[in-house]
């Protein structure tokens, strides 16, 4: 009974020391000095630094380009991994149906200009001489038929006409009049200026048919895809023929800015309080030996959020609330955007 009891001691002994030795070896970056150095190495990490887990980002976070309208994709012209700039075209959708109301849109907005055009101008000459010549033809009309009534008049009196027949004069006097009249008023409108209602109708009508061909066009240039900023084509999910819109599941294109790298990393909220901006960093991952590339803290959420990302090493806290951070890296082109890494930050060292 006395050996097994000893035997199990001697187990957990060993077992409590491989512990610590794997733990003191995973709480430190991979390095390639010599064994004495390393040594030096880890024993200023594990009181100086402090460890998050991260990932690798471009210069901003992925973006996803969805399209923004219900339509079937008609090109794609772009691939992954390729570099692309602001405005270039990354994928069209069809586009035929949005040409035509943008062209219905367009000659909407010509017809409400002539028809201002017309109204500025007012009514051609021949067609104010034509008003013109037939209200003077009704004044005649009238100047005749009031001399024959007053003729009629005069027959009346020696009894030689009808009371009937002078009747019928001044009915035919009164018609003449009536009808001189409205050509009178039909060559004064004629020949009159636009009225400032008029006017503000028809500018009411260009203002609505360029809103409408603004809208044309903007639905238009929707059709197409273009790259908000300079980056690098992530990913390239859209299909030709395929159905898309806004709702999509999945983005039709990833882009981000990968001209300069930067990891982003959480902090634990035991260390919230010492990372502060300036604070050189090291980055190292399990795809690779050693540090992959060095940076300093340039920036820092000024909130608490819960863990999001994990390390996955011995002793790291899960149900917790974390400090993300944003560490600019010194010359590494060649990581991949998303690349899981852990980060040392030197919380002694600030610049």
């Amino acid at each position: 009974m006395k050996h097994i009891i000893t035997a199990i001691a001697t187990i957990f002994l060993f077992g409590t020391a491989l512990f610590i030795h794997d733990r003191s070896r995973r709480s430190s970056p991979p390095a390639t000095q010599s064994p004495q150095d390393e040594v030096v190495r880890i024993a200023s990490l594990v009181s100086s630094s402090v460890r998050a887990a991260g990932r690798i980002e471009g210069r901003s976070e992925e973006i996803e380009l969805r399209a923004r309208m219900n339509e079937q994709i008609s090109n794609i012209h772009v691939r992954h991994g390729q570099y692309v700039s602001a405005g270039d075209v990354l994928v069209s959708l069809d586009s035929d149906r949005l040409v035509s109301e943008r062209d219905l849109a367009a000659a909407l907005l010509a017809e409400a200009k002539a028809r201002k055009e017309r109204l500025v101008n007012g009514y051609r000459p021949s067609e104010i001489e034509t008003a013109r010549q037939q209200y003077q033809a009704a004044m005649a009309e009238v100047d005749g038929a009031e001399k024959a009534y007053d003729r009629a008049l005069k027959l009346r009196q020696q009894s030689a006409i009808s009371q009937q027949s002078i009747d019928d004069l001044y009915s035919q006097l009164n018609a003449f009049r009536a009808r001189a009249n409205a050509a009178r008023a039909s060559f004064d409108t004629i020949d009159a200026p636009p009225r400032e209602d008029e006017l503000l109708a028809a500018d009411a009508a260009i203002a609505a048919a360029q809103s409408r061909l603004r809208i044309a066009q903007i639905n238009l240039d929707r059709a197409e895809i273009r790259a908000p900023m300079d980056g690098k084509v992530l990913a390239v999910e859209a299909k030709i023929g395929e159905l898309t819109g806004p709702d999509s599941a999945e983005p039709l294109v990833v882009l981000a800015d990968t001209a300069r790298l930067r990891a982003v990393a959480e902090v634990d909220e035991y260390d919230a309080l010492r990372v502060q901006i300036g604070q050189q960093c090291e980055v190292t991952s399990d795809a690779a030996t050693g540090v992959i590339a060095r940076g300093r803290v340039t920036e820092i959420e000024p909130q608490m959020n819960p863990k999001r990302m994990f390390g996955q090493w011995a002793g790291e806290r899960s149900d917790t609330f974390s400090r993300r951070v944003w560490i600019d890296l010194e010359r590494c082109d060649d990581l991949p955007i998303g690349l899981p890494v852990d980060v040392y930050i030197r919380a002694a060292e600030t610049q």
